[in-house]
């Protein structure tokens, strides 16, 4: 408990910003109807952020990953086994609870574009029908992002990536892939898997060989 709560104040500013988020999300979800948030999202669109999501949907798919793996470079000098460890792992592990969760346990859950007929298409944007729960892209999105920020102290990578995260999870909304469940399910997921897998692997490479 005492090293858990150790993580919650070392990285005190990006759990705040994924916090918020998360209480925003579920206050959101208690005062709305099922699919009044997707609606509204996707109406509110142009030409431009069409492109602008639909780039940055892809930071929750295998993009994410590699550019992840790049800024870890980048704040650490060098690539650190047990940054990369946990980056790895908790990236499978995402994989595989959310398309478990798809596919088996929840494979009833239908997308918005199974519902409504009126949502705004993007071309070469197939919008899927099925497994809806949770949100693949905002579960690696935040488990990259959460790897990310605890990997470097600074406060610039604290804030920069649970906002990226947050993008990631508003573009499946936008994009009309997802419901509000959905993506604050996922946001979930992601922030625990990584967290756990961060506490693990650190664990174990702190301790004696």
């Amino acid at each position: 408990m005492k090293v858990l709560l150790r993580l919650f104040i070392t990285y005190k500013v990006y759990f705040l910003i994924t916090f918020l988020f998360i209480l925003f999300g579920l206050l959101a979800l208690l005062f709305l109807k099922h699919g009044e948030s997707v609606i509204a999202v996707n109406q509110c669109h142009n030409s431009y952020l069409d492109i602008f999501f639909t780039f940055i949907t892809r930071l929750g798919e295998i993009t994410g990953y590699l550019m992840s793996v790049l800024i870890l470079v980048f704040i650490s000098v060098d690539l650190r086994k047990k940054y990369f460890l946990t980056l790895t792992i908790s990236a499978l592990l995402s994989l595989g609870i959310t398309q478990s969760c798809k596919h088996y346990l929840f494979k009833n859950e239908h997308r918005p574009s199974y519902f409504y007929d009126n949502l705004h298409a993007i071309e070469n944007e197939n919008q899927h029908k099925n497994n809806s729960f949770p949100s693949g892209h905002t579960t690696a999105a935040f488990t990259f992002a959460t790897v990310i920020a605890f990997s470097c102290r600074k406060i610039w990578v604290q804030i920069t990536t649970p906002i990226l995260a947050l993008l990631v999870a508003y573009s499946r909304l936008y994009l009309g892939q997802h419901f509000l469940i959905d993506i604050v399910v996922g946001g979930i997921l992601g922030i625990m898997i990584a967290s756990i897998c961060f506490y693990l692997i650190n664990d174990w490479f702190s301790s004696p060989k």
